[in-house]
């Protein structure tokens, strides 16, 4: 990068990672004012942010990457149950009667 401007390629790819992590400051400076003027970059940096929201990305942290979420045993059952309620196996109902 040996010119003042950065060119959509660039910019693009550094929205991306600026979710990540932070830019210096003359970096932030001259993406920003490529994105003042440059419709399709910054419609590209408000999809990113659409997508970010949607994938519940922004309420994940580091330390929750490993992690998988998981239901204590009444909810399974609630749900189990529920499933049962709407979904009747008929097959299962000529036993119990």
């Amino acid at each position: 990068m040996s010119h003042w401007m950065f060119n959509c390629k660039e910019v693009s790819m550094m929205v991306s990672e600026s979710m990540d992590r932070k830019f210096p400051l003359h970096r932030r400076i001259l993406m920003t004012a490529h994105l003042f003027m440059c419709r399709y970059c910054n419609r590209f940096k408000k999809q990113l942010l659409i997508l970010r929201k949607a994938a519940g990305l922004e309420d994940i942290h580091e330390e929750d990457f490993g992690r998988s979420p998981s239901l204590s045993k009444e909810t399974r059952e609630r749900i189990k149950q529920a499933m049962r309620d709407l979904f009747p196996d008929p097959d299962l109902d000529s036993l119990n009667t």
